[in-house]
């Protein structure tokens, strides 16, 4: 398969170098990554600016962009072939719960569902310090590849898989699962630079929602998660209850 990376960690992060490694034996692999960390930029995308695009080896580019911006050229811009499947990672920390409104990473893996092809975000659950992990993530990802190859061709699936920060014999195996909820509790540092302005710089810590079945709770126990996601941010139950008239309507 014609594979596309691309991550939100930049082009020479260690997690996107070793899925390269892991997949080139077996698939084309082309990167185009940003020049520079974009994390939780979300899908931000350049409309109204040049974006300059280098190429830094054979089949591997960095952008001056967003995740968005990279996988939008990769599939748009015509610089490498038609890719089949796009894998956004590895990202250094996990993307559970609310986290994928706001990564970058699963924005990557996002932008290529929008635009007609499958997409796996893929991270490590090793926030708070480097990870040793990069390559069992990297073969499982392969296999999985290798597993579910024809479904991924077949279909349009957008996949946010998180990989625990543990070895290989202690993972307890693999779950689907649904998103979790982590409260994120937010605060600034203020600096008064003069009367008229303020300088802010956002800190805070976040807490874990236990919930069964869900990808916050699966990783911590040790096993390894895959959520499949979708675009349409509907809310059902409230449209359906204000078609069945339990709702006020306003006129």
């Amino acid at each position: 398969m014609n594979i596309l990376l691309t991550n939100d960690d930049g082009v020479y992060a260690i997690g996107l170098l070793e899925l390269q490694s892991a997949l080139a034996g077996e698939h084309d692999i082309y990167i185009i990554a940003p020049d520079t960390e974009m994390s939780a930029c979300s899908n931000a995308i350049t409309t109204r600016s040049k974006l300059k695009i280098r190429e830094i080896r054979d089949k591997v580019y960095s952008v001056s962009g967003f995740p968005a911006d990279c996988v939008n050229i990769g599939i748009n811009g015509g610089i490498i072939p038609d890719i089949d499947i796009v894998l956004s990672g590895i990202n250094h920390g996990p993307n559970v719960g609310n986290d994928v409104i706001f990564s970058g990473t699963v924005a990557g893996a996002r932008t290529a569902y929008v635009f007609g092809k499958s997409g796996i975000a893929v991270s490590l659950d090793s926030y708070h310090k480097p990870s040793i992990f990069y390559k069992d993530t990297s073969q499982f990802i392969k296999q999985f590849i290798q597993v579910n190859k024809k479904d991924l061709l077949a279909k349009r699936v957008l996949l946010n898989i998180n990989y625990p920060d543990v070895s290989k014999k202690e993972i307890k195996g693999v779950v689907y699962t649904h998103l979790g909820n982590r409260i994120y509790r937010d605060q600034y540092h203020k600096e008064i630079i003069s009367d008229t302005e303020i300088a802010m710089k956002l800190d805070g810590s976040f807490e874990y929602i236990h919930d069964d079945g869900s990808d916050v709770t699966v990783i911590k126990d040790g096993y390894i998660s895959i959520t499949p996601l979708s675009v349409d941010c509907t809310d059902i139950t409230y449209l359906q209850d204000i078609r069945s008239g339990t709702k006020n309507v306003i006129n």
